[in-house]
């Protein structure tokens, strides 16, 4: 098991400390990430609170998960028929 490590993250104003078994790196990525978005979206409504401020930016990140999933899917699915098609094509050759 890996040793979860400590880290400082500042996210909409707020400091946070987690701890995490991910890298440095990794953790610093995903809390920008999370910290552009709900800047995205204090900067269209600045009356927000942070509650919604939450809901809204975790609906976000969401359907932008659900996108990338589904895209993963369909290029997954494209890439099983092209090699299908090649199997066939391979399979027809060599009779």
């Amino acid at each position: 098991m890996t040793e979860k490590k400590s880290y400082d993250l500042t996210i909409l104003n707020q400091k946070f400390n987690i701890k995490s078994e991910a890298t440095e790196k990794h953790v610093k990525k995903v809390s920008d990430y999370v910290n552009r978005k709900m800047h995205e979206i204090v900067s269209q409504n600045k009356a927000i609170s942070t509650a919604n401020v939450a809901i809204l930016a975790a609906l976000n990140i969401a359907d932008d998960f659900v996108s990338l999933k589904e895209k993963q899917a369909d290029n997954l699915n494209q890439w099983a028929l092209t090699i299908d098609d090649l199997i066939r094509r391979v399979e027809t050759s060599l009779r």
